[in-house]
């Protein structure tokens, strides 16, 4: 990664690459602990919020929402439907597309998860501020275009 360029580490910690992973890791690793009483992990419940706000989604069509490779997005989704959250069905028109939908045990799921990722992030805006995360957002947004 970064530290093939860099060879100290006061450069490391521009390495805009390295601190985005350190953060994510941090950030996963908090909401993943919030999340506990759900049974779900934040991986899994974001991708079935994903779900649940898009009805019959095939998993080439979420794995460009999420900017994930279909293996990983298949490997996902298997292990939520394993889990009874979600429905894998054979898409009427075309037998080599899937439709995932979203079961009453994944809403249900997700009823309990909301709240609580909607407390996780007032711990974070409260924290470093509602002006903050919102400019820490729309950068975000910016560089994923910039990088497309």
């Amino acid at each position: 990664m970064c530290s093939l360029i860099i060879h100290d580490n006061k450069n490391s910690q521009s390495c805009a690459c390295g601190n985005l992973r350190k953060t994510t890791r941090a950030i996963t690793q908090f909401y993943d602990k919030m999340l506990q009483p759900t049974g779900l992990r934040s991986t899994q419940c974001l991708l079935l919020l994903d779900i649940s706000f898009n009805k019959n989604i095939s998993v080439t069509r979420l794995g460009n929402i999420l900017r994930m490779d279909q293996s990983t997005v298949t490997r996902n989704v298997e292990l939520l439907r394993k889990s009874g959250y979600i429905d894998i069905k054979k898409e009427e028109q075309d037998c080599r597309k899937k439709c995932i939908t979203i079961t009453d045990k994944g809403v249900k799921t997700l009823d309990a998860a909301i709240p609580i990722l909607k407390e996780a992030q007032i711990k974070i805006e409260d924290g470093i501020g509602k002006d903050r995360i919102k400019e820490l957002l729309k950068t975000l947004n910016d560089i994923e275009k910039l990088v497309k």
